[in-house]
């Protein structure tokens, strides 16, 4: 992980439930998630940044943009601000949205 924890990666895209997370979301439905990380080599570590994902119960896990934050006083959002906070303590941190992208 990057030892500057003043930066933070947000890569965004898409990830299918794979298993009932305490009835918060359904096994086959797809939503949008965030991963918000410190590693400035996230694109050489995807893979690893991929099975933190899959071992909190998501697969088929696409990212679509990746946007890089300096100042956290530009999140308006408080479950992004958490995130952010997160991601600097531990190194990384997912967010995924309640509502599903496609219903199964």
């Amino acid at each position: 992980m990057n030892n500057s924890t003043n930066t933070v990666y947000v890569l965004s895209g898409y990830a299918k439930c794979a298993i009932s997370q305490q009835g918060k979301y359904k096994p086959g439905n797809k939503h949008s998630i965030g991963l918000l990380t410190t590693d400035e080599n996230y694109e050489d570590n995807i893979n690893k940044l991929e099975a933190f994902i899959k071992d909190l119960g998501w697969e088929s896990i696409t990212f679509c943009m990746v946007e890089t934050v300096n100042d956290i006083s530009t999140l308006s959002n408080d479950v992004l601000v958490s995130s952010f906070l997160r991601a600097q303590q531990n190194g990384q941190s997912l967010v995924v949205n309640d509502l599903p992208i496609t219903v199964h």
